[in-house]
């Protein structure tokens, strides 16, 4: 009876809360110090909270990014899903490209849904699928390949941004 009572009076639950705010994304990582050094040093993300054995994370664009090494499942070949994004301006994306580039990074192309936004993806070295979108501003987007909201498979082959090395270049001082 204490049970039925107990039950009964509790206020009825109408549906979730509402989240106060994004934390983070963790990612699988097939080797850590890998990881660290295109985290930090080609995405330029800072090294935030935990360094440790088998987990770090760093925070980029305000969001904190956790790579791990023990209990992972990767992205399996041909998939764009599971990917992070990144917010970029126009100008930001075409640095990021070229600087990819240098680092030895595979990127695609730049490609458009609607003829406005521009976005991009590329890989970190465990396979994690990367998108950078630019929403408007980027000159010639209208020329763009156009692709549905799935860019895979018509409009980026996402298997051709696989790579085993990178690399980060030395910085002028």
């Amino acid at each position: 009876m204490a049970e039925s009572n107990r039950s009964e009076s509790k206020p009825r639950v109408s549906g979730p809360p509402k989240l106060m705010s994004f934390s983070h994304a963790a990612l699988p990582c097939r080797d850590l110090e890998e990881g660290k050094r295109f985290y930090g040093e080609v995405l330029g993300g800072e090294l935030h909270i935990v360094d440790g054995s088998t987990f770090a994370a760093f925070r980029i664009a305000g969001v904190d990014i956790g790579i791990g090494t023990e209990g992972c499942s990767y992205i399996t070949p041909s998939n764009e899903y599971p990917h992070i994004g990144f917010f970029v301006g126009p100008e930001e994306l075409v640095q990021m490209k070229e600087w990819l580039t240098e680092c030895g990074v595979p990127t695609s192309n730049f490609w458009t849904r609607g003829g406005v936004e521009a976005l991009m993806f590329f890989r970190d070295p465990s396979g994690n699928l990367i998108e950078l979108y630019c929403e408007r501003g980027f000159k010639g987007a209208q020329d763009l390949p156009h692709g549905p909201p799935r860019g895979h498979g018509t409009t980026v082959d996402v298997d051709a941004l696989r790579y085993t090395h990178f690399r980060v270049p030395k910085r002028p001082s």
